[in-house]
Order: C-alpha cells, then sequence, then structure tokens
C-alpha cells in the first residue's frame, strides 16, 4: 500500500514538472528591462524565447515574433 502511495505521489509531481516546464517555456518574461523610473522612456521590455514585447506607461503593449533564431542577442 506504502508503495502504491508512493508512486502515485511521484507521478502527481512529475505531471506539475512538465507542466511547469511547459509554462516557463510559453512566457514572454525571459529577460526584463524596466524603465518605468525614467520619465522620459517610461517602457517596460520583456522578451521571450518566441517574441520581444514592449509595454508603455499608458497600458500600450506591442509584441514581435521573432523571424529568424540568427538575430537574437547571444544572452
Amino acid at each position: 500500500m506504502a508503495v502504491t502511495a508512493c508512486q502515485g505521489l511521484g507521478f502527481v509531481v512529475s505531471l506539475l514538472g512538465v507542466g511547469g516546464i511547459i509554462a516557463a517555456t510559453c512566457m514572454d518574461q525571459w529577460s526584463t528591462q524596466d524603465l518605468y523610473n525614467n520619465p522620459v522612456t517610461a517602457v517596460f521590455n520583456y522578451q521571450g524565447l518566441w517574441r520581444s514585447c514592449v509595454r508603455e506607461s499608458s497600458g500600450f503593449t506591442e509584441c514581435r515574433a521573432y523571424f529568424t533564431m540568427l538575430g537574437l542577442p547571444a544572452y
């Protein structure tokens, strides 16, 4: 009985891990740059694996997809 419970718990934890990997891969905020304190620009830049986004202080958000992997920065 204890072995079955341990295997069930391991299966549930592994499903949570796979879900976390999928969520982290889909998120756009892998690299962020906050410029809200700068009164001239007041923008929030963030980049993910698939696109780059800019959010302005007015609430407008613009996202652009990466068209090629060769032009991405090294980090």
